[in-house]
Order: C-alpha cells, then sequence, then structure tokens
C-alpha cells in the first residue's frame, strides 16, 4: 500500500506516473485517462470518469486513497491548484440560490441518498462485523460525540436499549468524561465524529482506553486521530457535493449506519429480542395509558 503525505506532493501528474506499477489495471486506467485530460478531470465528479471507463464509482474513489489522497475530491482540489485554477469546481448536483423550493428538497434528499449509497457501495464488511462482535459481546456499551454527533450518539443508545443491551450517552463534556471512566475491559467505546478532532470524543475515547476498554468510530477520516486510537474503524464516505456544510447528509449516514449495527445485533438472538420488545410495549402502555 502506497504511504504518503499528499501534502508532500509538489506536482499531481508527475506523481500519478511515477507510481503507475504500483496499480493494478482498473486503476491504471484511470491513472492513464487523468494524464491525458488533466484539464478536463477538474470539471467532472466521481461518478463521470467512472462512468466514462465503465468502473465503478467505489473504484475512483479508492484509486485516490490508494495514491494518499483522503478522497476524489482532495485529490480533485490538489489537481486543480496544480492546473493553476483555484477557483470553485462547479459541480452540477450543487444547490444554487435560484432553485426552487422544490429543487432544494429534490437535491438535499438526493444527496443524502447517494451518500448512503455510496456508503454501501464502499463499506469494509469485515470492519462491519469486528464492530458488530464487539457490541454483541460487551457489558457496556458507551456513546460519545458533540454537537449534532451528540444527538447522533443519543439515538444510537436508544436504539440499542429497545433491544435490551445496556447503552449509555451523555450530552455535556465532561460527563462523557466520567462515563469513559466507568469503562472497563469488558465495555466499549463507541466515539461519532466527522472530522475524527472534535476534542470532546477525543478526550472521552482517551480516558476509555486508559481504562482499558475496546473502541469503535464513526468517521469520515480514516487517517484522524480518533481512528487511530480506535480498534475498530467504521469509515462514512461522502460524494462530492459543492455544499461543503451540508453536514446533515453525513448525520444521515450515520444514523443508517448505527440502524443497521443495532437490527444486525438484535437479529443475533430475535428471540429474546421479541420478547423485550413485547415488554416494552407493555410497560410504554402502561405509562401512557395506565393500563
Amino acid at each position: 500500500m502506497i504511504l504518503i503525505l499528499t501534502e508532500n506532493i509538489v506536482n499531481v501528474i508527475p506523481y500519478i506516473m511515477s507510481q503507475k506499477e504500483n496499480l493494478n489495471e482498473s486503476q491504471c486506467k484511470i491513472a492513464d485517462y487523468i494524464i491525458s485530460s488533466p484539464g478536463k478531470i477538474i470539471n467532472q465528479t466521481s461518478k463521470e470518469i467512472a462512468d466514462t471507463l465503465n468502473l465503478s464509482e467505489a473504484t475512483v474513489v479508492r484509486f485516490c486513497q490508494r495514491l494518499g489522497f483522503k478522497g476524489y475530491r482532495d485529490f480533485r482540489l490538489k489537481l486543480a491548484k496544480d492546473q493553476g485554477n483555484n477557483s470553485v469546481i462547479h459541480v452540477p448536483e450543487g444547490i444554487n440560490r435560484d432553485d426552487s423550493t422544490i429543487d432544494v428538497v429534490k437535491k438535499v434528499m438526493q444527496i443524502e441518498y447517494e451518500d448512503i449509497k455510496f456508503t454501501l457501495d464502499m463499506i469494509n464488511e469485515h470492519i462491519v462485523s469486528e464492530a458488530l462482535e464487539l457490541i454483541t459481546n460487551c457489558n457496556k456499551l458507551a456513546f460519545f460525540g458533540v454537537g449534532s454527533s451528540a444527538l447522533v450518539a443519543s439515538m444510537a443508545k436508544e436504539h440499542f436499549l429497545h433491544y435490551g443491551k445496556s447503552a449509555y450517552a451523555e450530552f455535556e463534556g465532561l460527563s462523557q468524561i466520567v462515563l469513559a471512566n466507568t469503562l472497563g475491559p469488558e465495555d466499549v467505546a463507541f466515539a461519532i465524529s466527522i472530522s475524527g478532532r472534535s476534542k470532546v470524543p477525543l478526550n472521552a475515547m482517551e480516558v476509555a482506553v486508559r481504562s482499558g476498554a475496546h473502541t469503535i468510530c464513526l468517521t469520515q477520516d480514516p487517517s484522524s486521530p480518533l481512528a487511530k486510537m480506535s480498534d475498530c474503524v467504521l469509515q462514512v464516505y461522502r460524494k462530492d457535493h459543492s455544499i461543503d456544510d451540508l453536514g446533515t447528509a453525513t448525520r444521515i449516514v450515520h444514523i443508517s449506519i448505527i440502524d443497521a449495527l443495532a437490527v444486525a445485533y438484535a437479529s443475533g438472538d430475535w428471540d429474546r429480542i421479541a420478547q423485550i420488545a413485547a415488554s416494552n410495549r407493555k410497560n410504554f402502555k402502561d405509562y401512557l395509558y395506565g393500563y
């Protein structure tokens, strides 16, 4: 595997040429296309390149990651700088000021759909299985996050609680540290952060690691500090959208992965989970209606 800090790459095209001997057939096909048309590439999405070359979009993204880039967007931005084009790259699916309300609604929902599908195409089954095994075998499952990731952590806690798992989550930073300090070798700390660099979950995970807990993280950056301290890294993938701060789409992917893990956990013991669900429904009725 090629390990290189892309900040040190002076010129992208010569770098790609120098690495061709390390690439497989599909990756060489992408490399040749980029080398022959670098000016065209900077205005294309990863899907457009994939369609042109009759490859999967996931193959294009993996090509960029194999060369040491974070993803296709990171690669394309550096290529654009090499070509003397530092302006914002046009992405067709971006939302424009002149869009109607229904256009915005459709585009946002399309972005969320594509991010979920893209993550599904890229997901590593072995890592998901490893995460599920840790969750299934742990005594206590604690979720950590800050901002909107804290909301995802809270939803995750509720999901697993409904399936009978001892799950915990705290919103306040110091409370997360206290929670992390209660964990031990039989427990799992699960941190959620898009960047993998948010201070609150990082601090909590550091405490969890010192306490001997197993660690899982859900992040977009597998090279982040959070990922480096985690036993299991669940990576979220995003397509290339022109709205960089559209965090809602990534949250939807986070929630989808949490949902999938919770249902997969439940599927391992349907009979017991069915009894818990029935008991929950009865307790809810007693609480809400008094019978």
